[in-house]
């Protein structure tokens, strides 16, 4: 390289440098001179307005590539046309900036686009807005007459030297490509792989609640956005909802209390009408709830299941303001879409879930009424046959039924050789129940306990069931494995306590519980039938002392 073009790029070099301080100085008089609070410069590159500089409030960017001028808002607008239909009344009001988000009480915008041009040729255009209380405008083309005197002289020199610049960094094109090409290798593979310790972390979560906190968490720490949020939301009800994000210190909270009705504001249209694109907003008011927090980039990606919108993921550089490139933007689409697939599964978890309770409880309920139906079918047909073998408030079968049948079963347990367990329960405190609750419930909750244990001793423990009277139940199984007795006999008290139903006149456990005495007997010729229960009673009444809801053993 000779010493003309080391000249020649020294010189492009410092005017792109004056480009950029030729935008903060303009800036910096018109919020002087006019009070103007956002300024948005736009500049015709090839044919297509891009975005050159901007500053809110008082913080100023410039980018030296240019960049989409949808990302100043957030959204397309169309300066040129908008220009044109303010060009005799110059400004106009509205309730938010172009930038903004959430309306201020008593708080309004005006807002003017002007062209800039030299001589016939139009460069670009300049947005500018400032506060006001009325909906009177005040600024006019007069108050500007000394921008368009600086950009007739100034502006066209300065952004073809801009671009000189460019070109001749273009020159050098390979080295910088190549270096750039590294970098944003380098940046796609470390996202790639936090991304994937993230997915993985994700299958520890079991609720939308968890997930949210864990895409949160990690998105903040592993992506390198400062601030993120997730946000739910029903189309059909215009509601949204929070979950998880971030405060302006950069801390993880949950924001679930955070309820309202969606905005309706351009940039959220944007942002549902373009689907699995990322939504930017460059250099614009950053807020916590509806509270100005500072200012920075903002992104924002909705989460679509096919045609249902379920919501959005959003972030933003309010503490550490770093710039936003590809990489990242990459990173944090793939991040809402991998957090959507899964609110997606832990829905239809969920629902499943769901369902299968509904199926157990009708399930259960036919059950019930099955048992009931067998039940007064059992009665009928025994009180058809025999008289005072069934319990006449709850069909079961009574003490004179146990007897008839204890003979068949001592047959079966003498040549089955079998031992036959003798099992005395008490509904505890149960009189005091019939007392309180009146005899129809007590009649009721015979029958719920009966067949709990009915379904304890299961099918495969042959035996007779009976209630005596007054909350009393005697049961004979056969069986030799003491383990096993012992387990169906724990099943049924524990059974009974879990059905939680109230009994105030338990003082220890405000609840229905049943107390429990079992005895294993081996039958023989000598076997005394009348007495097989009685030492079972013996231990049941032990139970009671002892402080019911128990089992007593021999």
């Amino acid at each position: 390289m000779d010493s003309a073009e080391v000249r020649v790029i020294g010189i492009a070099e410092d005017v792109c440098s004056a480009l950029d301080k030729w935008c903060e100085d303009i800036f910096s008089r018109l919020v002087s001179r006019n009070g103007i609070r956002n300024i948005a410069l736009f500049i015709w590159v090839d044919d297509e307005l891009r975005l050159a500089a901007s500053q809110t409030q008082d913080v100023f960017n410039f980018y030296p590539a240019f960049k989409p001028s949808e990302e100043y808002s957030g959204y397309y607008i169309d300066w040129e046309a908008l220009a044109n239909k303010y060009q005799h009344q110059f400004s106009f009001i509205s309730e938010l900036p172009f930038n903004g988000d959430w309306e201020q009480e008593n708080q309004l915008w005006e807002h003017a686009v002007i062209p800039l041009c030299k001589r016939e040729e139009k460069l670009g255009y300049l947005l500018v807005e400032s506060e006001t209380t009325t909906r009177d405008c005040s600024l006019s083309p007069e108050d500007f007459s000394w921008l368009q005197a600086n950009t007739h002289t100034h502006l066209k020199c300065k952004v073809l030297a801009h671009r000189l610049n460019q070109q001749n960094v273009t020159n050098r094109k390979s080295e910088l490509d190549l270096a750039l090409d590294n970098h944003t290798l380098s940046s796609q593979l470390t996202y790639l792989k936090n991304l994937h310790e993230i997915s993985l972390r994700f299958t520890k979560a079991t609720t939308i609640h968890s997930l949210c906190r864990i895409a949160v968490e990690l998105g903040r720490d592993k992506l390198q956005v400062d601030r993120m949020g997730i946000f739910l939301c029903d189309m059909e009800t215009h509601k949204m909802w929070g979950t998880w994000g971030t405060d302006p210190q950069g801390n993880v909270v949950d924001r679930s209390k955070f309820c309202q009705e969606m905005p309706k504001t351009m940039f959220m249209e944007e942002a549902f009408t373009k689907k699995n694109e990322l939504i930017v907003k460059e250099n614009v008011p950053l807020y916590f709830g509806k509270e100005q927090v500072g200012i920075g980039w903002n992104i924002m990606m909705a989460m679509w299941n096919g045609d249902e919108c379920i919501g959005w993921l959003a972030g933003d550089n309010l503490i550490y303001g770093t710039p936003l490139d590809e990489p990242k933007k990459e990173a944090i689409k793939l991040l809402a879409a991998s957090v959507c697939q899964k609110i997606v599964k832990v829905r239809e978890s969920e629902a499943s879930s769901i369902r299968f309770d509904e199926l157990i409880s009708i399930n259960s309920k036919r059950e019930s009424e099955l048992k009931t139906l067998k039940y007064k079918l059992f009665a009928k047909k025994r009180n058809e046959r025999w008289m005072n073998l069934c319990d006449a408030d709850t069909g079961l079968p009574n003490e004179q039924a146990l007897h008839m049948a204890l003979p068949g079963l001592f047959k079966q347990a003498r040549k089955e050789k079998q031992r036959v367990a003798a099992i005395s329960i008490d509904i505890d405190c149960f009189d005091g129940y019939r007392k309180f609750y009146g005899k129809s419930a007590a009649s009721n909750l015979v029958k719920m306990v009966a067949d709990v244990l009915e379904r304890q001793a299961g099918t495969i423990l042959p035996g007779i069931l009976s209630y005596q009277s007054s909350g009393t139940f005697s049961l004979l199984l056969l069986h030799d494995d003491d383990l096993m007795l012992r387990e169906v006999a724990e099943n049924m008290v524990h059974a009974v306590y879990h059905l939680n139903i109230p009994n105030k006149n338990s003082s220890g456990y405000q609840r229905v519980t049943l107390s429990l005495g079992m005895t294993l007997t081996s039958i023989s010729l000598f076997t005394q039938k009348l007495k097989i229960m009685k030492r079972a009673e013996k231990l049941k009444t032990t139970a009671v002392k002892l402080g019911q809801n128990r089992v007593c053993l021999d």
